[in-house]
C-alpha cells in the first residue's frame, strides 16, 4: 500500500525529496494553538541574535495562493548574499513556505519540492483511486458531479469548504513531524509566528507554539476553496482576512530590521468584474489589501520592501513554481544593494547557519500502533482490522500513511491524521478521524447524454442515496433513481459479515423501464419498451480495494412490448430464477480516463427461464476487461476485449449488442443483436494539457476496433467481423468525462457521438 496523495504518494514525495535536499523527512502529531496577536510571548523578544554586533532581522512574507512560491526565490538570493533571519513571521502561502524554512528546509530544498509536486492532486481530497474500495470505485464511475450533500437531524447540509485539505495537511505533516512537540515555535532553528482568522468573532489567531503542520495548514484556509480547520474549540481561517503581511509580529518578535515580501493578488480591473466569482475575489482582495496597507506603513526606511513583479500570473498557477521562482529571485536581486548592508562576512554566515543546524532525525522511529479516536458512528474496531492493526502492533510511519489512504478512502471522513504519543516509554501512533459531519446520510448525483448525430439520443439525471453505518459493522443501505431515458429504482442493504469487512452479505432489488430498438441493415425496424424487475440476495468477497466476488439466487421479471415495430414483432414477457455470479476488479487510476490498471467485469446467470408459458434450462455470461498501459506521461494505450454468450438463441430481451462509439464505431447504438458476442479494442489517448489546480484534463485520441455478434456458436469466425476506428476530443469536466468523436465502420457505416457524463 502507498500514501496520499491524488495520484502521487506523499511517502514516495517525502523520501525523494529528502534525498534531494539532504534532509530526513518522514512524518507524525500533537497539537497546541497560540494565543492572539496581544500576548504574543515575551520570550522571543529577548532572543539573542547569532551575532551581538548586527540588527536582528524579521522576515515577513505574505500570502498570495501560488503567488506565495515567490518566497522561494527571495529565501534564495538571501541565501547568496548571507543575510541571516532571526525571525519569520508568515500568512497563508507564507506561512507554508515560512514554516519549511525555519524547520530546516533550505531554499534551495523547497525549490526542489515544489516543482516535482503534482498540484491539482494535491489541492485535491481525493486519495489515490487505487485506495478507493471497490463500493466507491464503482459509484465514481457512475456518480458524476463532485458534489455530495449530507442530511442529518431533518436538515440538508454541505461540507464547508471546497475542501478539507487532506492531502496538503498530509503532506505539510510528512515534511515537518519532528515538529510536533517543539511546544514554542521559539524553539525552532529561527523563531516563528503564523496568523489565522477567528471565523466566529473576525479576530486574528496567532500561532506560536506546535504542532508546525497544523499552524501552517490552519493560516491557509482560503475561503471556498479549503474548509476552516478547528483548533481548541475555534474554527479558524486564512490569515490573509486579517494580517496578510504581519510586520507587526515581526516587530512585536524583536526586529530591528524588516525584510518583508508582499506578493498578494492586485484589485482585479472592470472588466474582470463581470461575474458573480469576481465580485467574489474582489472582496476578499479588498479585505487583503486594507490590512496590508495598515501593515505597509510601519515599515522605516531602515526596513526592505520586496514587492516582485508577477504581471499577470495568478494565486491558481500552482504548475508556474519555477516561473514564480524565478521573478522572486528577480526582485530580490534588484533589491540586493540595500540587503548587503546587512551580510555577513563568509565566515560568521558560516557560524550562523551552524548554528541553525538542527541534529539528524530518526528516519524510521520504532512506534507501535495506538489505536483510532474521535469517531462517533464509525467503530473504531473495523477501521484497525481494515488496515490489520491492532493496539501494540509495531508501524512505520510510511505504512501509517498509506493505511489512512485506506481509511479516507471509505468516504466516511473528512480529515484522518496521527499524532505520536508516549505511552509507558513507547513511542506510539494514533490516529486521528474527524467524521464528516454533513453525514451519515449522503447524496450523489451524475449526469448523462449521448447522441449519435442520427437521431438517437439518451439523456439521464441519477440520485444515489446512502445511509452508513446502521450497525457496529458497518451496515450500508443504498438508494438510486434514474429519470429519464431509463428510468428505474434501485435498492441494495449491504452488511459486511467481520470487522475486516472481507465477507459480506447483500439483499438488493431493482425495478426500472428503458428503450430497446431493433434494426435490420442499419435501419430502425422497431422500438421496445422494456420493463425489468429483478431481485436476490448474495453473499460476497471483497478482496481489499481492487475487488470483489458475490454469489446468490436471482429472480427477474421482464415484460417487452413495442411502442412502434412493423407487424410481426411480437410481445415478450419472461420470468427467470436461478444462480446468478458477479466478479469485478478495478485497478485504474482514473474512472475514465486511466494512465494504468485493469478494470475487469464478469457475470453469469444459471437456472430456469419461462416466456409465455414455456419453460426452459437458460445459462449465459459475459466478460469485459481492459488494461491501460502508460506510453510515456502524456500518452496512453488501453486494450479491451469483451465476450458473451447465451443458450438462448431466439430470445429478444436477452440478446447481446454491439454498436456505438468504442463499441464498433460508426454504427448506430446497440444497433448489432445475438446470442454471441466478441469485440477487440485498442484506444490511443493523448493527454493534451490541463487547467491549473483544478486539473480538468483535455485529450485527443483515437481507436481502432473489430468485433461482431453471431446467431449460434458455429457462425463463429474471425473473417465475419466488423473492423472500425475512431477519432475524438475528449475533456475532464465537473459533469464527467465529455466526448465528441467520428467513428467509421468497414462496409460504409459513419456516425458523429456526442458523450457528456455516463448515460
Amino acid at each position: 500500500m502507498t500514501g496520499i496523495p491524488g495520484t502521487f504518494d506523499i511517502a514516495r514525495l517525502i523520501a525523494s525529496a529528502a534525498l534531494a535536499v539532504g534532509l530526513d523527512l518522514l512524518g507524525v502529531t500533537a497539537f497546541a494553538q497560540s494565543p492572539p496577536p496581544d500576548a504574543v510571548t515575551a520570550a522571543a523578544a529577548l532572543r539573542e541574535p547569532a551575532s551581538p554586533k548586527r540588527p536582528k532581522i524579521g522576515l515577513v512574507l505574505s500570502g498570495g495562493g501560488a503567488r506565495g512560491l515567490t518566497h522561494i526565490g527571495v529565501l534564495k538570493v538571501l541565501e547568496e548574499l548571507r543575510v541571516p533571519i532571526d525571525y519569520v513571521t508568515a500568512t497563508s502561502m507564507g506561512a507554508i513556505v515560512g514554516g519549511l524554512y525555519v524547520s530546516g528546509m533550505s531554499a534551495r530544498g523547497m525549490d526542489v519540492l515544489v516543482t516535482s509536486l503534482d498540484w491539482p492532486s494535491l489541492f485535491s481530497d481525493q486519495p489515490p483511486r487505487r485506495e478507493l474500495s471497490i463500493r466507491r470505485k464503482h459509484d465514481e464511475a457512475f456518480y458524476t458531479i463532485p458534489l455530495e450533500i449530507g442530511f442529518r437531524d431533518f436538515s440538508f447540509r454541505l461540507s464547508t469548504g471546497a475542501l478539507s485539505g487532506q492531502n496538503l495537511e498530509l503532506l505539510l505533516h510528512g515534511l515537518t513531524w519532528r515538529d510536533d512537540d517543539i511546544g514554542s515555535f521559539d524553539n525552532l532553528p529561527i523563531p516563528f509566528r503564523a496568523v489565522s482568522t477567528s471565523m466566529v468573532d473576525g479576530k486574528p489567531v496567532v500561532f506560536d507554539r506546535g504542532p508546525l503542520y497544523l499552524a501552517m495548514r490552519g493560516s491557509m484556509s482560503v475561503p471556498g476553496i479549503f474548509a476552516p480547520i478547528e483548533a481548541e474549540g475555534k474554527i479558524l481561517g486564512d490569515g490573509g482576512l486579517v494580517n496578510n503581511l504581519p510586520v507587526d509580529l515581526v516587530k512585536a518578535m524583536g526586529a530591528d530590521v524588516v525584510i518583508a515580501v508582499n506578493i498578494g493578488t492586485p484589485l482585479l480591473n472592470r472588466e474582470q468584474l463581470s461575474s458573480f466569482i469576481g465580485i467574489a475575489e474582489q472582496s476578499i482582495n479588498i479585505l487583503t489589501e486594507q490590512n496590508v496597507r495598515a501593515q505597509l506603513a510601519l515599515l522605516t526606511p531602515r526596513d526592505v520592501l520586496i514587492a516582485p513583479d508577477l504581471g499577470d500570473l495568478s494565486a491558481l498557477d500552482f504548475t508556474k513554481g519555477e516561473r514564480f521562482i524565478e521573478l522572486g529571485e528577480k526582485a530580490a536581486r534588484a533589491a540586493a544593494a540595500t540587503l548587503r548592508r546587512y551580510s555577513l562576512p563568509p565566515e560568521a554566515y558560516a557560524a550562523y547557519r551552524d548554528d541553525l543546524r538542527r541534529p539528524a532525525a530518526d528516519a524510521e522511529p520504532a512506534l507501535t500502533f495506538a489505536g483510532v479516536r474521535g469517531t462517533e458512528l464509525t467503530n473504531p474496531a473495523v477501521l484497525q482490522a481494515q488496515v490489520g492493526l491492532e493496539p501494540g502492533t509495531k508501524v512505520d510511519l510510511q505504512k501509517a500513511q498509506a493505511d489512512i489512504a485506506v481509511l479516507y478512502g471509505r468516504g466516511d471522513f473528512d480529515r484522518i491524521d496521527y499524532r505520536l504519543v508516549d505511552e509507558r516509554g513507547q513511542r506510539s501512533i494514533e490516529f486521528v478521524a474527524s467524521e464528516k459531519p454533513w453525514g451519515p446520510n449522503f447524496l450523489q448525483f451524475g449526469v448523462g447524454l449521448q447522441s449519435d448525430m442520427q437521431g438517437d439520443s439518451s439523456f439521464g439525471l441519477r440520485i444515489g442515496h446512502k445511509r452508513n453505518w446502521l450497525d457496529s459493522l458497518g451496515g450500508q443501505w443504498v438508494n438510486e433513481i434514474n429519470l429519464g431515458t431509463v428510468t428505474s429504482f434501485t435498492t441494495e442493504f449491504y452488511q459486511p459479515l467481520t470487522l475486516a469487512q472481507t465477507w459480506f452479505a447483500s439483499a438488493y432489488g431493482n425495478i426500472g423501464t428503458a428503450p430497446l430498438d431493433f434494426f435490420r441493415e442499419g435501419n430502425k425496424v422497431a422500438e421496445y419498451d422494456v420493463l425489468t424487475e429483478r431481485a436476490g440476495v448474495d453473499l460476497g468477497y471483497a478482496f481489499g480495494t481492487w475487488g470483489e466476488l458475490r454469489v446468490g439466487p436471482q429472480l427477474i421479471h421482464q415484460r417487452a412490448h413495442p411502442t412502434v415495430a412493423l407487424p410481426g414483432f411480437p410481445v415478450s414477457v419472461t420470468n427467470a430464477w436461478g444462480l446468478s455470479l458477479v466478479a469485478r476488479a478495478d485497478t485504474e487510476d482514473n474512472a475514465f480516463f486511466p494512465h494504468h490498471g485493469v478494470r475487469a467485469f464478469a457475470t453469469a446467470f444459471s437456472g430456469t427461464q419461462r416466456e409465455n408459458g414455456t419453460d426452459r434450462s437458460v445459462t449465459r455470461g459475459e466478460i469485459d476487461i481492459r488494461q491501460a498501459l502508460p506510453l510515456g506521461e502524456r500518452d496512453t494505450i488501453n486494450l479491451g476485449v469483451r465476450a458473451a454468450a447465451t443458450n438462448l438463441k431466439d430470445a429478444l430481451v436477452t440478446e447481446y449488442r454491439l454498436g456505438g462509439f468504442l463499441e464498433i464505431s460508426g454504427l448506430r447504438t446497440a444497433e448489432l443483436q445475438g446470442p454471441y458476442l466478441g469485440r477487440g479494442r485498442a484506444v490511443y489517448l493523448h493527454r493534451m494539457g490541463s487547467l491549473p489546480v483544478i486539473g480538468n484534463t483535455y485529450y485527443a485520441g483515437g481507436s481502432l476496433e473489430i468485433g461482431n455478434v453471431w446467431a449460434s456458436r458455429d457462425a463463429i469466425s474471425a473473417s465475419d467481423t466488423r473492423k472500425a476506428g475512431s477519432l475524438f476530443v475528449a475533456a475532464e469536466t465537473p459533469f464527467g468525462p465529455l466526448y465528441l468523436a467520428w467513428g467509421h465502420a468497414t462496409r460504409g457505416d459513419s456516425s458523429w457521438y456526442l458523450f457528456l457524463g455516463r448515460p
